[in-house]
């Protein structure tokens, strides 16, 4: 008897057999497939986690603990020594967040361009890089112009 993991397998191996074109719909449908089986399983499990008294007086204990964790650490913070470390990890934060979105514009379009996956650092030294691609939900591939009419009587003008 073939283990799921061993069917999954098969499928892959099928679906490369059978070119690009139809590949990669098939694989887009069995992502998606096996999305909603570990979905389907979370609810599951944390349907049996909500089921349980001994679950949910320890989720009251640790929030209670959370809660007195947060006030001790807020106390601390409140300082003049602390807010400015505070501030200075906010700034230099918004700073890599800057320098990383150029950075990676500048990498694609090196890649886009050159085709290259490494570039040097100040000291000389090679780094590599890695393009990464997401698909995105169903949802987000349409305009949300194609969407029914949620209200079809109403007029707009």
């Amino acid at each position: 008897m073939e283990t799921a993991v061993e069917d999954r397998v098969e499928e892959q191996e099928e679906t490369l057999s059978l070119g690009a074109s139809t590949a990669l719909p098939r694989r887009i449908s069995l992502i998606e497939k096996y999305k909603a089986e570990i979905k389907i399983a979370k609810e599951t499990l944390k349907s049996a986690l909500d089921d349980s008294p001994e679950y949910e007086a320890a989720t009251v204990e640790a929030k209670a603990a959370m809660q007195k964790k947060k006030q001790i650490k807020d106390q601390l913070w409140a300082s003049n020594d602390y807010q400015a470390q505070l501030w200075k990890i906010k700034e230099n934060q918004e700073e890599i967040a800057a320098l990383e979105e150029i950075l990676t514009a500048e990498l694609m379009q090196l890649y886009q361009t050159k085709n290259i996956d490494e570039v040097a650092d100040e000291n000389g030294e090679p780094r590599k890089f890695k393009v990464t691609v997401k698909l995105l939900p169903k949802m987000a591939n349409k305009s949300p112009f194609d969407a029914p009419d949620q209200n079809p009587g109403m007029i707009l003008g």
